[in-house]
């Protein structure tokens, strides 16, 4: 958002102007006369202050300035929910406030009604409640348990109530054998060991009958898996590994990362049903049985090319969506994953229903609901299908500030049931609904720009897909290269039709009999199935055919005029689509059966080389990684070529990251290109892996140079930023009150070298960028603040500097590890695994401290912000206000602020 208050640096007048040229009133003709405002008067506009003093109703309060991802925290320390009259809803829909929650009642985080239309509701910290309900009215709340751990997922199902209880690391099942409204029976169904931080989220009936469980990256998958689930033959699969990975955030998480399993209602069979998520917080089946997640981005990540936004996905059986730690993160073009249905961007996701049996218009009975906890709304996609494979689009369905909005699902009385909460903060209970008196009508749609009427009646349910069946039928071998060939499976197997690779999804479930084809001599495959059988024999064969597989790739024509074959297999070269299946079956290749021999490896490089680069993008990212592998002589001046003409950060970081680990062929020119490329990549905005990436990249290209490359390149050690050489001698210990009277100052007339002066004694450089064009040292440690004034006023940004642990960026909070020894460190955590967490103390010091987890009692988020206290108090009042000119100016000294 970007922010235009009426300063002293707009100009006013008392008389009326005359209209610019070809502006005018609403409705009128355009003016086409000489104007004539240019003879009236104008002065500078006189400042009132602010619109309105009161907090709760002032939009420019810091309060209600907080940017959006942290505006959860406006529900912090509150005692009330907040009134849903605040809410932005959709015409007709309406939300109210049904409880918000007591004292002693907890932060809530999940829903559910039980079989007499009475409300579970799960703590964060421990325990369930029960809400017995009078309409909309609460009449009873009772506690229902008092020993589970922080339930994210809540159902009642089979006579009894699951819950999928993070810190406890079990689902349980909970029975009430003797009659008397309560549960006096619990039993362990499924333990799993792992982490709690992307952990065991929430659970679903499917139109199995089974139970769909989502769990985060931070859950090790039981031991019981059974043989049988569709996801089996998983690896990292990345041709070229980086040894950054093991230090990058999420130290403790192994395959298949986030997953989703299915389970018997008794615990008895447990299977693996998809993988390669990063934190799936819910699952929601349609009507037609197909089942979908909303799973969360690396947001530290924004900015790389391995960066994946937030995105709803349609989860098919044996799916890998290609979550790996940092930099392994599979593209969603891989032809090995699946495409999101639809990208989100920024959010974080909680609860996802379905509008099945909901009292709304047609079209949100089969809206997919999200909840995004941070950014407080619910958004509705509308989502349809072509031949199986989904796409769809969002709308803002509910909106507040604050929202943080935990779980959602539909009530038996027809009406959209949600909570807030989490994180200790304020919980509360809403009730949404549609207009009933317009529910009895027919309503008008848009539908592809023609105009429809409907009725808002819901038709008659269609019958779900049957995909469910603990084994896939046996099929003689015709018919199942039919099947293949086709996409489909007969009824009773797997889905129908499986986006992205529908022959893959099959064959993973007959590969003996897809090893046996693919083995036989002069094998007649089509082109579409050459290149699905050859990543598929990547995967499941062996060493000894690896030489047939290199042949038969090898043989299909990635450049060249068109050709058309005599058997019509195949009559053009490959599409850029093809391209990246059969790039991918070769690095997979190499991968699983192992690097190739020197003939084959000139093979490869006669087949490669002549495409690269390529039309697209996607291919040029794929070769440059199989030519840095295979050591390819030209590897470095064609992608040097593509690295001069790039502007993406996703590019420029790329190509260099993979050219870092060339050690031969280099030119002096070569080399001063990718420290220019490099140069601008930092110049870009990022978030702060983004940022490191960039800098371990730079470290390696400067640790492959030698000293007379250094010397000619002119390369010295980078030079830290100018800090006063004595410390500055203290002014005054600043209060808010000190300075807010002088806060319009700030507006004119201001120093900029005294600006820049200031932000350097202040110790500002050594943690932030600071200003677009790189006039001041940038540091990525803190949050970019080239453009913090569009989001915070002059009052807001002074008091984040006198007070900054009043409100904590998220991402750049501490962690506070309690020891056995009763000590505690403070710090960041550069890296974890399983047996050791490495903390940096001091952001200002590369000097590290490793921890054994064994020493570890338990870890909490500070409170205490990074960044220092005191920072102003060797600044005068002129210094200080010139330092909220350079925020407002955003380092620019042609603006007003430094005019006289």
């Amino acid at each position: 958002q970007t922010w235009l208050p009426s300063d002293a640096r707009w100009s006013a007048t008392t008389a009326t102007p005359a209209l610019p040229p070809l502006l005018s009133a609403p409705g009128a003709p355009p003016v086409t006369s000489a104007p004539t405002h240019a003879a009236t008067a104008w002065s500078s506009a006189r400042p009132l202050g602010p619109a309105n003093a009161n907090p709760a109703a002032n939009p420019f309060d810091p309060k209600r300035a907080i940017d959006a991802y942290n505006s959860w925290k406006l529900a912090s320390g509150s005692a009330q929910a907040t009134d849903p009259a605040t809410f932005t809803t959709l015409p007709g829909f309406k939300v109210e406030l049904i409880r918000s929650a007591q004292t002693n009642e907890g932060s809530w985080i999940a829903l559910a009604f039980d079989p007499k239309g009475r409300l579970t509701l799960a703590r964060e910290k421990r325990g369930l409640l029960r809400l017995s309900l009078d309409a909309t009215r609460v009449t009873q709340i009772e506690v229902i348990n008092d020993t589970l751990l922080e339930c994210r997922g809540l159902l009642y199902a089979h006579g009894a109530l699951y819950a999928n209880a993070n810190n406890t690391k079990a689902l349980v099942r909970l029975r009430d054998t003797k009659g008397n409204d309560q549960f006096d029976e619990l039993t362990e169904l499924l333990r799993t060991e792992g982490g709690v931080g992307h952990g065991r989220n929430h659970v679903k009936l499917g139109p199995d009958g089974w139970l769909w469980i989502a769990h985060g990256n931070n859950v090790r998958l039981p031991k019981n898996i059974s043989t049988n689930s569709p996801l089996r033959n998983y690896a990292h699969d990345r041709l070229i590994p980086c040894p950054w990975d093991a230090a990058m955030f999420d130290g403790d998480v192994t395959l298949p990362a986030g997953h989703i399993l299915r389970l018997k209602p008794d615990g008895s069979e447990v299977q693996l049903w998809a993988g390669g998520l990063r934190n799936p917080l819910d699952l929601a089946f349609n009507k037609q049985g197909d089942l979908f997640t909303f799973d969360a981005d690396m947001e530290w990540d924004i900015g790389t090319p391995w960066y994946m936004p937030n995105r709803v996905l349609h989860v098919v059986p044996g799916a890998d969506f290609g979550w790996r730690r940092g930099t392994a993160r599979w593209p969603a073009w891989y032809p090995d994953t699946l495409p999101s249905v639809v990208d989100i961007g920024l959010a974080s996701p909680t609860g996802v229903i379905f509008g099945n049996n909901a009292k709304f218009p047609r079209k949100y009975q089969n809206a997919l609901y999200l909840c995004d906890w941070a950014y407080g709304r619910i958004l509705a996609v509308q989502l349809w299908e072509d031949r199986g494979i989904y796409s769809g689009n969002s709308e803002l369905f509910i909106g507040g500030r604050p929202m943080n909005v935990t779980d959602a699902c539909i009530g038996p009385d027809g009406a959209m049931w949600f909570t807030t909460g989490g994180r200790g903060t304020q919980s509360g209970l809403y009730r949404v609904d549609y207009d009933a008196a317009r529910l009895k009508n027919f309503h008008v749609e848009i539908v592809g720009g023609f105009t429809r009427s409907e009725s808002p009646f819901p038709r008659t349910p269609q019958t779900p897909r049957k995909f469910w069946a603990t084994l896939p039928p046996k099929l003689d071998s015709a018919s199942f290269w039919k099947a293949v060939a086709e996409g489909t499976y007969p009824s009773g197997g797997f889905p129908l039709h499986v986006p992205s690779g529908p022959p893959t999804a099959i064959m993973e479930t007959r590969p003996d009999e897809v090893i046996r084809r693919w083995r036989e001599p002069n094998v007649s495959m089509s082109l579409d199935l050459v290149l699905e059988a050859a990543r598929f024999m990547a995967r499941h064969g062996d060493p000894s055919d690896k030489p047939e597989q290199l042949r038969r790739l090898l043989a299909l024509r990635l450049v060249g005029p068109a050709i058309e074959m005599p058997d019509h297999t195949w009559s053009i070269r490959l599409s850029s689509n093809q391209q990246i299946a059969a790039l991918r079956a070769l690095a997979l290749t190499f991968i699983r059966l192992g690097p190739p021999d020197e003939t084959q490896r000139q093979a490869c490089l006669h087949w490669l080389e002549p495409l690269y680069p390529a039309t697209d993008s996607r291919v040029n990212q794929m070769l440059v990684e199989l030519l840095v592998y295979l050591r390819s002589p030209s590897v470095i001046p064609k992608t040097i070529a593509l690295l001069r003409d790039a502007t993406a950060s996703e590019d420029l970081l790329h190509y260099t990251f993979f050219l870092r680990t060339v050690p031969d062929g280099w030119t002096l020119d070569a080399r001063r290109a990718v420290f220019a490329a490099l140069d601008r990549a930092e110049k870009l905005p990022g978030a702060r892996q983004y940022f490191k990436a960039l800098a371990d990249t730079r470290k390696e290209h400067l640790a492959a140079l030698t000293p007379a490359d250094r010397d000619a390149l002119a390369l010295a050690p980078a030079p830290k930023p100018a800090v006063a050489a004595a410390p500055a001698a203290f002014v005054k210990n600043w209060q808010l009150a000190d300075l807010a009277p002088r806060l319009a100052d700030a507006a004119r007339g201001r120093s900029w070298a005294g600006a820049r002066t200031a932000l350097t004694q202040a110790q500002c450089v050594l943690c932030h960028r600071l200003s677009a064009d790189n006039s001041l040292p940038a540091a990525v440690l803190g949050p970019d603040l080239t453009s913090v004034a569009s989001r915070f006023s002059r009052r807001d940004l002074l008091e984040q500097i006198i007070d900054p642990s009043k409100i904590i960026d998220e991402k750049f909070r501490n962690v506070t590890l309690f020891l056995a020894d009763g000590s505690d460190l403070t710090g960041t955590i550069e890296s974890e695994d399983a047996a050791k967490i490495i903390l940096r103390p001091n952001p200002l010091s590369a000097d590290t401290v490793t921890i054994a987890k064994k020493e570890i009692r338990r870890r909490e988020l500070s409170n205490i912000s990074p960044m220092p206290t005191e920072l102003l108090n060797t600044l005068t009042a002129d210094q200080i206000l010139d330092l909220l000119a350079w925020f407002e100016a955003s380092g620019n000294p042609n603006h007003p602020a430094f005019k006289p």
